[in-house]
């Protein structure tokens, strides 16, 4: 098996988030992904490679264009804005609020573009979905190559 991960996943790395009610620690923790490594090497389960980079093309096939940009600027309007700690939501547009117009508010945006308060923004929030991203797609071009080459040895 092949495992895929970047060292950019540790950018996203929230302290806080609202469980319950409350203000936690952050579940999602780069410590997590790196239990799991862990985990890979000791039980021998495979190679954990770096994933190749990819185009915006296949991101924008998944995800909206308005959401992908609003992940790339966040933290930089966030911290323009005097934020330097992470971005949580607070609203959520529901059923019967307009979605096809983007609010000019951040918060507003961050309601806009979350479903909860599980994931806060983080000023390396970006680069590690993008990475994941990346990720995601390298799994695909391998699962693609490797169903080519057993097609090949069973001549399909």
């Amino acid at each position: 098996m092949k495992t895929f991960h970047s060292p950019l996943h540790r950018g996203h790395a929230g302290t806080h988030e609202i469980y319950r009610g409350e203000l936690v620690p952050c579940f999602e923790k780069p410590e997590r992904a790196e239990f799991v490594l862990d985990a890979l090497a000791r039980h021998a389960i495979g190679e954990v490679a770096l994933p190749q980079a990819f185009p915006m093309a296949p991101i924008e096939r998944i995800h909206g264009a308005r959401y992908l940009a609003f992940l790339q600027r966040v933290w930089d309007v966030w911290a323009a804005q005097g934020g330097t700690r992470d971005l949580l939501p607070a609203v959520w547009p529901t059923r019967g609020f307009r979605s096809d117009v983007e609010p000019d508010n951040l918060v507003a945006q961050l309601g806009l573009y979350s479903f909860d308060s599980g994931s806060p923004i983080t000023a390396g929030t970006w680069t590690a979905a993008r990475a994941g991203a990346d990720c995601a797609l390298s799994a695909q071009a391998r699962s693609e190559e490797h169903t080519s080459e057993l097609q090949s040895r069973l001549h399909l």
